[in-house]
């Protein structure tokens, strides 16, 4: 893996009003788990912000941008962007 070819995602994921720990579960049980499972994803850690529960932030290093592509067609990114 060439390091130049590296691509790094820091998102931020809010809970809707009410919905904390809906999303927490939905990333902790589903979409963190299954995204590490993914040939191409080296890092992805998952962070609640201890001040204002419900924000969250992921650190994701990937392979490649066709590593970053195949995630975003997976149904387990579709199912966290509906969370």
């Amino acid at each position: 893996m060439a390091i130049e070819n590296e691509v790094v995602i820091i998102a931020e994921a809010v809970a809707l009003p009410g919905k904390r720990e809906e999303l927490r579960r939905a990333l902790v049980e589903d979409f963190v788990p299954k995204s590490l499972a993914e040939e191409g994803v080296s890092v992805f850690r998952l962070h609640e912000n201890r001040d204002n529960p419900g924000h969250f932030v992921l650190y994701e290093r990937f392979r490649d941008q066709a590593a970053i592509d195949f995630l975003f067609a997976e149904e387990h990114f579709a199912r966290i962007k509906e969370t």
